[in-house]
């Protein structure tokens, strides 16, 4: 095989020639390629920019489509030294006169006796510390007897109390035993179980017993009027009298002078939602028309003009906030009707002021139907909590049901006995209904069980008294947790006669159940929820009062920023419309990438090619070039012979 050695034959510079044409081969479709890759590059910052306005305006819409923006109120008190006030989103608005006549007390013991030092032996047992609600033993020995230890031992117990020691400065130290809440319910007793032996003396740990303490405050119930209406109550931080109001009393009011409470509606964080929803849709609005614009002068569009999944976002963002919604109470069901309209030239939201404060301050609910998910009732006793995605667009019937029991009290044994006929044969006993005593005496001669049962009801009023199998029921005439039945005292007549003891009865439950457009509904803290799997699922109400009955209907719709937040959310989430495009545009890079690939592959091939042709060239002329020499030399050859000849 001949070598070759390119460009050595030929004198052509082969080497620069090979590139080239190579360069000019593949030079077009490479900058084709650069072109296509930078429109998508661009193409990708571009809906990166997207996405992020997308982001920013969906977090102003989170914030006009939350219902409590619209359900803030406002608030005063004429004299809030003597009576503070608080509302929440449940307050109505109106105005109460408040005459506080009474504070409510906590009430507060002292010992009898002053010991010299804290440090003070009292005694050794059993403190025993009752309130109305529970039961407290403290054991006390050795290790705490002291002033000190007991104190110590009170405040670290379960018991409703608190314990301090006082220097009154005259005759020594003393135990101050205070409730730890304040009404009437509350009010300590305080017994002890002395190892001495005595529980109520002056020695020993009997110091404490009730006997030996002095009331220094007694227990009191908060007493104040309401627009005339006497309230009692066992603290003087006041939650449930005045609904979504929160009384707290400082001092007893003047009389004739009271504290005048004013509910008012409080429009400020809903007209502060919707002003930052206009900017962060018109700041999107700015960024889609910069992104899609087309230059007529430069014939020339932007990154974005004419992309079908720009053009589709933006026509429903300017579809949904030209919607309407449901709202059955009032004309207000678009922006427009709250004075927010779009303009034609460019698409921005601008907003009438005047026109959106004259709709929240007559009512935010009616604002608050257009914007976000939200119910409004036709029963002021019926509030919306709150909805999920689940909840579907309605009117729907809210029936409630009282399902509370009565307190009940069944004898221990049947009756035995049915005459009692004077003197030590009577029966006697005492009871208490819902709280009020009633004596009851059986003095006769009766035959049966059914005698003495009509006997004991012609004695008492608020109670049902029957029979079963000749044993007494006491049934409540009231229901909830008020209505109690309780014998409290009884001879020994009436306990073996009529089967009953001294004992408590079962008190009455207070219960509703509720349905939602005649579905069952849970219930919790007066909030009812439907069902799962109904219309209704997901719709939380409340129900003010107790109330029960048919509370008319609520009317729940999907408001425009709840219908936006739910586009945007399906635009933005994974698999969505915009990751769709990006991963697209991605998809086209890679492509280029191949393309790229193969481009380069086929400059290799090209080079190849042409480095073979150009030595095959070189071969060729180096043929030639020995070819010639040949001839040359025979030629020389020849000639000088023919010269000798002459």
């Amino acid at each position: 095989m001949p070598i070759t050695a390119t460009g050595i034959g030929s004198g052509l510079d082969v080497e620069l020639l090979v590139t080239q044409l190579v360069t000019a081969e593949i030079a077009s479709p490479a900058t084709r390629l650069d072109i296509a890759e930078a429109g998508y590059q661009a193409e990708l910052s571009a809906y990166g920019t997207l996405k992020g306005a997308l982001s920013t305006f969906q977090s102003a819409v989170t914030g006009v489509a939350t219902a409590s923006s619209y359900q803030a109120k406002s608030v005063t008190s004429s004299l809030t030294d003597k009576v503070a006030v608080s509302a929440g989103n449940a307050a109505l608005v109106g105005s109460y006169s408040i005459d506080v006549s009474t504070l409510a007390a906590a009430q507060s013991y002292s010992t009898n006796a002053a010991f010299a030092a804290s440090t003070t032996t009292v005694g050794t047992g059993t403190l025993t510390i009752q309130d109305g609600s529970s039961t407290t033993n403290i054991s006390l020995g050795a290790s705490n007897n002291t002033l000190a230890g007991i104190a110590s031992a009170i405040n670290n117990s379960d018991a409703n109390a608190t314990a301090s020691i006082i220097n009154d400065g005259v005759n020594g130290y003393r135990l101050i035993i205070s409730a730890s809440k304040t009404g009437t319910a509350n009010a300590l007793t305080i017994s002890t179980d002395d190892d001495d032996g005595g529980d109520t003396d002056a020695s020993g740990l009997s110091q404490l017993s009730a006997a030996q303490l002095t009331t220094e405050i007694s227990a009191a119930n908060a007493s104040f009027d309401i627009n005339g209406l006497t309230v009692s109550s066992a603290s003087n931080t006041v939650t449930d009298v005045i609904g979504g109001l929160t009384l707290t009393l400082k001092e007893t009011t003047t009389v004739g002078a009271p504290a005048l409470i004013t509910v008012s509606e409080n429009t400020a964080s809903a007209t502060s939602s919707v002003d930052s929803f206009i900017t962060a849709y018109n700041d999107l609005i700015s960024v889609i028309n910069g992104l899609t614009a087309y230059d007529v002068d430069t014939q020339s569009g932007s990154i974005l003009t004419g992309d079908g999944t720009v053009r589709n976002l933006e026509s429903n963002l300017r579809n949904l906030v030209n919607t309407s919604v449901q709202n059955a109470f009032t004309d207000y069901s678009t922006l427009a009707s709250l004075g927010i309209t779009t303009n034609t030239v460019d698409g921005n939201l601008k907003l009438d002021a005047t026109k959106l404060n004259t709709a929240l301050t007559a009512d935010q609910d009616n604002v608050a139907m257009v914007f976000a998910s939200f119910a409004k009732a036709t029963n002021s006793s019926v509030e919306f909590v709150s909805s999920t995605s689940a909840t579907v667009e309605g009117a729907y019937r809210v029936v409630g049901t009282d399902t509370s029991t009565s307190g009940v009290l069944t004898a221990g044994a049947a009756i035995s006995e049915y005459s009692y006929n004077g003197g030590a044969n009577n029966g006697t006993f005492t009871i208490e209904i819902d709280g009020v005593a009633t004596d009851v005496l059986l003095n006769n001669n009766d035959s049966s069980a059914e005698d003495v049962r009509a006997d004991i009801q012609s004695q008492l009023s608020g109670v049902t008294v029957s029979l079963s199998s000749d044993i007494l029921i006491f049934t409540s005439q009231s229901t909830g947790s008020s209505s109690t039945v309780e014998i409290t005292a009884a001879n020994t007549n009436a306990i073996n006669g009529l089967g009953i003891s001294v004992t408590a009865g079962t008190a009455g439950v207070t219960s509703a159940s509720y349905t939602i457009n005649g579905e069952a509904a849970t219930i919790e803290d007066n909030v009812i929820t439907g069902a799962l799997g109904t219309a209704v699922e997901g719709l939380s109400l409340k129900i003010l009062g107790n109330a029960v009955g048919d509370l008319g209907s609520v009317i729940y719709s999907h408001g425009i920023a709840s219908q936006l937040d739910t586009f945007i959310t399906n635009l933005l989430v994974d698999d969505g419309m915009i990751d769709a495009r990006l991963d697209g545009i991605a998809s086209s890079i890679t492509d280029i990438g191949a393309q790229r690939l193969s481009l380069d592959l086929r400059a290799i091939a090209l080079e190849k090619q042409y480095r073979l042709q150009f030595n095959n060239l070189e071969t060729l002329i180096a043929q030639l070039n020995t070819t010639q020499s040949f001839l040359t030399t025979a030629l020389s050859q020849f000639i000088e012979p023919l010269s000798f000849r002459k």
